[in-house]
């Protein structure tokens, strides 16, 4: 990595913490399988259903509820593709403002034929209107609805427990994508009735390739192959990963308190830096404290002032940042996240989301920023 590199790309993926791989390390270097009876594999297994326990515990679930999966797209997949199947669901109900992980398999379901598709209306801020998903559960009630906690673009939380409620009042399944909240230790199932939830492992400071779903009833295997996780997701299971996982997911619900000061100290900083240095911003989602992720900050500066190099400038300064998921990019189309926001195009192709955790300091974000409002001030731009 160059050697000045500061890194505000935490919504993309968190470093791999030290502990965490030290801890992983054993499980590396073991000989053996899970699914052998002898020593060397009972040894596996032991670690393995000890880091289920724990994610268990921690989340207010019974072990049996988590399967272990490669990460939070598969975990979306597990949970879209095999609960219309298990249960004959006909009709899901989503937010548009989903991460691809869901809206690409939605969008498959649709092609297949195996299932109609409603959008859920959403404010300016990107977050759904309840009132509309009522109407939409009256017309079709037992469907699977689908709305993520934290937007991993523009930072919006949603209304999570009303929507479960109004799930379990017209009989639907609740389907949520907690990717961008695992971290912050928000999540109890006991305390909120959601049938499915997503995680990956690196957006908390696990290792990459790893992660879970949370189902509150079993449902048909996404991989087929071999009996592990109970039936519910065959192949070898990636035990120091899985480790790696728990411990890191631990911890993080140990430092809950102190790392939302961090991030909320940090967003406050990063706000008030813009409204002096960048005026001419604008802030995509809901820039509310408790309206949005504390980690995240999303916002575009007008065409006639900026170029469309703004990534480019932060990163010949050193800065790690980015325009929209880590997933997309690349693609050369606006963000979808702000395009259902109603942001034109020209104003979605130059947006910047700056996301920070452990490690990040106001420096950090005075030197984004500053970068940014050189490029305003240069003749090229």
């Amino acid at each position: 990595m160059p050697p000045r590199i500061v890194y505000l790309d935490y919504a993309a993926s968190a470093p791999l913490d030290p502990e965490v791989l030290e801890v992983m390390r054993p499980y590396l270097e073991a000989v053996g399988n899970p699914s052998s009876t002898h020593a060397a594999g009972r040894f596996l297994r032991t670690a393995l259903e000890e880091a289920r326990q724990t994610i268990a515990d921690l989340l207010g679930a019974a072990p049996g509820e988590i399967v272990f999966t490669s990460g939070g797209t598969e975990a979306d997949n597990h949970a879209l593709r095999k609960a219309i199947d298990t249960f004959n669901i006909s009709t899901i109900l989503f937010n548009p403002t989903e991460h691809h992980a869901v809206l690409h398999t939605i969008e498959d379901l649709v092609h297949q034929g195996k299932i109609e598709a409603h959008p859920i209306a959403i404010d300016t801020y990107g977050r759904i209107n309840l009132n509309h998903l009522e109407e939409l559960l009256k017309k079709h009630p037992k469907a699977l609805v689908s709305v993520m906690y934290a937007n991993n673009e523009i930072g919006t939380l949603q209304p999570v427990r009303e929507i479960a409620a109004l799930c379990q009042q017209y009989g639907a399944l609740y389907h949520c994508d907690t990717v961008q909240v695992m971290g912050l230790g928000w999540v109890r199932v006991d305390e909120w009735p959601v049938d499915f939830i997503a995680a990956s492992a690196h957006k908390f400071y696990g290792p990459k390739g790893v992660g879970f779903i949370y189902r509150r009833r079993p449902i048909k295997s996404l991989i087929t192959g071999g009996a592990q996780e109970r039936g519910q997701r065959a192949g070898t299971e990636n035990i120091a990963s899985i480790v790696g996982m728990a411990f890191a997911l631990q911890k993080a619900y140990k430092q809950k308190h102190a790392y939302l000061k961090h991030l909320s100290t940090l967003k406050a900083e990063a706000l008030s830096l813009l409204q002096s240095l960048l005026p001419e911003a604008r802030i995509n989602g809901d820039p509310s404290p408790g309206g949005s992720h504390p980690g995240i900050l999303n916002f575009y500066l007008p065409p006639e002032k900026a170029d469309d190099l703004l990534l480019v400038h932060l990163d010949l300064a050193g800065v790690c940042a980015s325009g929209t998921s880590a997933c997309a990019s690349g693609s050369g189309h606006p963000s979808h996240v702000l395009e259902a926001l109603g942001l034109p195009a020209e104003a979605a192709m130059r947006a910047i989301r700056l996301s920070w955790g452990w490690g990040s300091e106001k420096t950090h974000l005075e030197l984004a920023i500053q970068t940014l409002r050189q490029s305003l001030l240069s003749p090229t731009a």
